[in-house]
């Protein structure tokens, strides 16, 4: 069961096809309980409303720029399963369910998988370029 595990997180860190999934799985817990056919978009750009999962007359606002949301959870900034299950639906990365890996990120995750990590830190780096901006090419 330990090898199972230190795969996963291998292929999370890694970025391989499913991590997504494999990140909200561990990362969402009870987004699954929500009724995403009750999530509908707000006017306001980047909120939703989403049904309470205990009282169906009643809906909080998710607002996935910020990571937010109205219930006493989300409120406080915290992951909520409301803010899950926007997040699956319309497959929005948000800040507190899809993790950016940074390649320290990476570095610690590969340790924890398999109690080492690659003597070049560059081997975590990210393989797509990094967009700078021409005004900022010599600095």
């Amino acid at each position: 069961m330990e090898r199972f595990y230190s795969l996963r997180l291998l292929n999370f860190t890694h970025r391989r096809p499913g991590y997504l999934r494999i990140a909200k799985h561990f990362l969402c817990p009870g987004w699954d309980t929500v009724n995403m056919d009750s999530i509908k978009k707000h006017s306001i750009e980047n909120e939703f409303f989403v049904e309470s999962v205990n009282n169906s007359s009643h809906f909080y606002t998710v607002n996935s720029e910020i990571g937010t949301c109205t219930c006493r959870i989300g409120i406080t900034g915290a992951p909520c399963n409301h803010q899950g299950a926007v997040s699956v639906k319309f497959h929005i990365s948000m800040f507190n369910f899809i993790p950016s890996l940074t390649s320290n990120n990476c570095i610690i995750y590969a340790y924890i998988a398999i109690g080492y990590t690659a003597e070049d830190s560059s081997f975590y780096a990210s393989l797509h370029a990094e967009f700078i901006p021409q005004d900022r090419e010599g600095l």
